[in-house]
């Protein structure tokens, strides 16, 4: 399982570096209105999967920002070292 793993990604990487390398070929030898919108065309499928899940991972880091912001909160109510020393009455 791990070997196809790595050879999934491995292929995936090389396909991600060829696109990304041929789109900057293409722009840097012609960078008119017509190569920006050829590249666009023929780049947005590659685009969409990643647009798909910026959704889901954004919501993903809010709730773990969340979920530490309240074990922080949590902890500090339960501390005593932090607060102030007030008089016993009890003395």
């Amino acid at each position: 399982m791990d070997n196809g793993r790595a050879a999934l990604w491995t292929m995936l990487g090389v396909a991600v570096a060829f696109k990304l390398f041929g789109a900057l070929l293409i722009l840097q030898a012609d960078q008119s209105q017509s190569a920006i919108a050829f590249v666009a065309a023929t780049h947005w499928p590659f685009l969409l999967p990643i647009f798909l899940l910026l959704g889901p991972a954004v919501w993903w880091w809010r709730l773990l920002r969340a979920r530490a912001k309240r074990r922080r909160l949590i902890a500090a109510e339960w501390r005593e070292d932090d607060l102030p020393l007030t008089p016993r009455l009890d003395r």
